[in-house]
């Protein structure tokens, strides 16, 4: 008898506890955008990891990203003196084995951590994976069926993954993470050695 009425509370409770973990994903999740909200500068030592199914590779790269309101920067260590500089309209990839910079229209999806979250929240299925002290896990599943795990701890983002429907992934891993520090004005501006071959791909330059 005691067994029945156990289960039968728990199906009367189990949508009451679905609502209840809804909320606290969703205060969670304003809470980090709240602390984000704050930075108005951004570094961090990142890595970075891709994989790909349909080839069987992977690939890790390091460096340190940096961000203000305006910009973004992302200098590599390995490979080593690889760039990524976001701009209010346009995005500039360097190389320097191949000598080149790729210029092109900014994409949607922005690579600041709140940004990534922002992106996919909304449109995705959530759910709390693990919790302990002040560090949570989230798994989101997009309509795509996209899976996405976000790692945040004291309501700062210190890991994202996304892995699409092909099982390709990505993972960005953040540590040292140093917020509203000064920046040199010169953090942002990307020097090009002169033999730097140019492409621009931007629609309106």
């Amino acid at each position: 008898m005691a067994t029945y009425l156990n289960k039968l509370l728990l199906l009367f409770l189990f949508p009451t506890l679905l609502i209840a973990n809804d909320k606290n994903l969703e205060t969670i999740y304003e809470q980090v955008l709240i602390n984000y909200s704050t930075i108005y500068t951004y570094e961090t030592i990142f890595t970075q990891v891709n994989y790909w199914e349909e080839i069987d590779v992977d690939k890790t790269s390091e460096g340190k990203l940096y961000y203000d309101k305006e910009k973004l920067l992302m200098a590599y260590s390995q490979p080593v003196g690889q760039k990524l500089l976001i701009e209010e309209n346009s995005i500039t990839m360097y190389d320097p084995v191949s000598e080149q910079a790729i210029i092109s229209d900014k994409i949607e999806l922005e690579l600041r951590p709140d940004k990534l979250i922002s992106h996919y929240w909304d449109m995705s299925e959530k759910e709390l994976l693990d919790q302990f002290d002040d560090t949570i896990k989230i798994k989101l599943l997009t309509p795509e069926e996209e899976k996405i795990i976000i790692t945040i701890s004291n309501s700062i983002i210190t890991e994202f993954s996304i892995v699409d429907n092909n099982k390709n992934f990505v993972i960005y891993k953040f540590s040292d993470i140093q917020i509203n520090k000064a920046l040199p004005n010169s953090i942002f501006e990307l020097t090009l050695p002169e033999d730097t071959s140019i492409i621009d791909t931007r629609n309106y330059k």
